[in-house]
C-alpha cells in the first residue's frame, strides 16, 4: 500500500489508466470507422493524422520535457508560476498559430499533400488543442488525475460525435476533426479550472519573453522534432511505395502498436521529477531508484510485447472488425516496439534529469536519420514489413546512440 501512496506510483496509475481509456475507446471507434471509411480511406486518415502530429509536436516546442519540472520548482510562488504557465501557454500559441499558416501555404499555393488536403485541412484543430493542452501543468503541480478525468469526457464526446456524423467515405474528413475538436473543448475547459483552483490569471506575456522562452527550450525543441520523426515519419515515407488499400491494413497494425509505445514514455513522465529531486539529493538513491524502475519498464513492456505478439490475430479482429491477415502479421513485429522503447527509459531520464541538453540533441538527431535512411529502404524494398522492421531497429539505435552520448559526457559521479 506504501507504494501506491508513492508520487511516482500515482502518476504512473492515473497516466495507465489514462491510456486504458484510449484502448477502450480505440476498441469502440475503430472498427466503426474502418468499416465505414474502407481501407483505403483510412490509410489516408491515418497519414493525414501522422503529418498533423508531426507539426503538432513543433507547437509543444519542448515545453514537455522541461515544463514540469520547471513548474515543479516554483509551484509554491503564486507569482512565479503565473509567470512560467503564461509564457508557455502563449509560447505554444503563437507557434500553433504560424504552423496553421505554414500548412495553408503548402497545401494551397505549393500543392503538397494533394491526396488528404480536405482531410488535413480539417485536421489542423489538433495544431489549436496541441497549444492548450494542460499535460505539463498538471504534471507539474502533481494534478495528474485531472488528466484522466478530462481524457474520459474527451474520448466519450469523440466515440458519441463518430457514431453520430460518421455514416460514408465522403465524411472521412470530420474524423480527425473531431478527435482535435473534442480535445480542444475538454482542455479549455480544464485550463479554466487550473487557474480557478492555483488562483493565477490569464495575462498576455511581453514579446522580449517570449524571445527568451524560445531560446532557451530550443535545444529540446530540436530534440522533439528528430523525436517525432522517428516516431511518425516512416508512415508518410511508407506512403510513396504502397497503396492506400495497403496503407490501411498497415494503419491498423500501427495505431495499436503506438498506443503500446506511450507505456515507456508514461514511466519516464512518472518517474522524472523524482529522480531529479534525488541526483542533487542523494546520487546512491538516485542510481538505485532509477535501476529499479529501469528493471520494471522492461518487464513490463516485454510481457505487452510477447501478449499482443501471440494475441495478434484477435487484437486486430477486434479493433478491425474483422481479421485482416497481413495486419496481424505486422502487429506481431510491431508489438515489440514498446519494449525496444523501453530500452531507453534509464537513458533518457538521465538526461532530462542534469538537462543535458547538447546530448538530447544528438542522440535524437542520429535516431532520426538513421530511422529516415532505414524506412526509405525497407519501405522500397519490403513495403508495410520493411517499415516495421526498420521502426524496430530504430529504437535499438535510439538506446545505443542515448547510451553513447552519455559514455562520451558524463562525470565520474553521473
Amino acid at each position: 500500500m506504501r507504494f501506491l501512496k508513492q508520487v511516482h506510483s500515482k502518476n504512473f496509475i492515473n497516466l495507465s489508466l489514462n491510456q486504458g481509456v484510449n484502448v477502450l475507446v480505440a476498441l469502440v471507434v475503430t472498427p466503426y470507422v474502418f468499416q465505414t471509411l474502407g481501407e483505403d480511406v483510412f490509410g489516408v486518415i491515418n497519414l493525414s493524422l501522422s503529418i498533423v502530429m508531426l507539426f503538432s509536436i513543433l507547437v509543444n516546442y519542448g515545453f514537455h520535457l522541461n515544463g514540469p519540472k520547471r513548474l515543479a520548482l516554483v509551484r509554491h510562488s503564486l507569482e512565479k508560476k503565473e509567470v512560467l504557465i503564461n509564457e508557455i501557454l502563449w509560447t505554444r500559441l503563437f507557434v500553433a498559430v504560424l504552423l496553421f499558416s505554414v500548412l495553408l501555404l503548402l497545401i494551397n499555393v505549393f500543392g503538397v499533400f494533394h491526396r488528404q488536403s480536405v482531410i488535413l485541412l480539417f485536421s489542423t484543430i489538433i495544431l489549436l488543442n496541441e497549444a492548450v493542452f494542460p499535460m505539463f501543468i498538471l504534471q507539474g503541480l502533481d494534478r495528474i488525475s485531472w488528466l484522466a478525468y478530462g481524457n474520459v469526457v474527451t474520448k466519450v464526446i469523440y466515440a458519441f460525435s463518430i457514431y453520430l456524423i460518421l455514416r460514408s467515405p465522403t465524411q472521412a474528413k470530420w474524423v480527425n476533426f473531431l478527435f482535435g475538436m473534442s480535445a480542444f473543448m475538454v482542455n479549455v475547459v480544464l485550463l479554466h479550472l487550473i487557474y480557478r483552483a492555483e488562483k493565477i490569471k490569464l495575462r498576455p506575456p511581453t514579446f522580449s519573453a517570449l524571445q527568451v522562452r524560445f531560446r532557451e527550450n530550443f535545444h529540446y525543441f530540436l530534440s522533439t522534432i528528430a523525436g517525432h520523426i522517428s516516431i511518425h515519419g516512416g508512415v508518410v515515407i511508407l506512403s510513396n511505395f504502397i497503396s492506400d488499400f495497403q496503407l490501411g491494413q498497415y494503419a491498423l497494425a500501427q495505431r495499436v502498436a503506438f498506443l503500446l509505445r506511450l507505456v515507456p514514455m508514461f514511466i519516464v513522465q512518472s518517474i522524472l521529477q523524482q529522480a531529479t529531486r534525488m541526483y542533487h539529493e542523494d546520487r546512491v538513491k538516485y542510481h538505485a531508484y532509477l535501476s529499479k524502475a529501469y528493471i520494471t519498464s522492461l518487464a513490463i513492456t516485454l510481457f505487452i510485447g510477447i501478449s499482443f505478439s501471440l494475441g495478434a490475430p484477435y487484437v486486430i479482429r477486434v479493433v478491425g472488425g474483422d481479421y485482416i491477415d497481413f495486419s496481424a502479421d505486422l502487429l506481431r513485429v510491431m508489438s515489440f516496439i514498446p519494449f525496444m522503447s523501453a530500452l531507453n527509459v534509464k537513458n533518457i531520464t538521465k538526461i532530462l534529469a542534469t538537462e543535458r541538453k547538447s546530448e538530447l540533441v544528438k542522440a535524437t538527431w542520429v535516431t532520426a536519420c538513421f530511422m529516415v535512411l532505414a524506412s526509405l529502404i525497407g519501405s522500397y524494398y519490403y513495403g508495410a514489413m520493411g517499415l516495421a522492421f526498420a521502426l524496430l531497429l530504430t529504437e535499438v539505435i535510439n538506446f545505443a546512440a542515448h547510451g553513447m552520448m552519455l559514455r562520451l559526457s558524463a562525470s565520474p559521479n553521473f
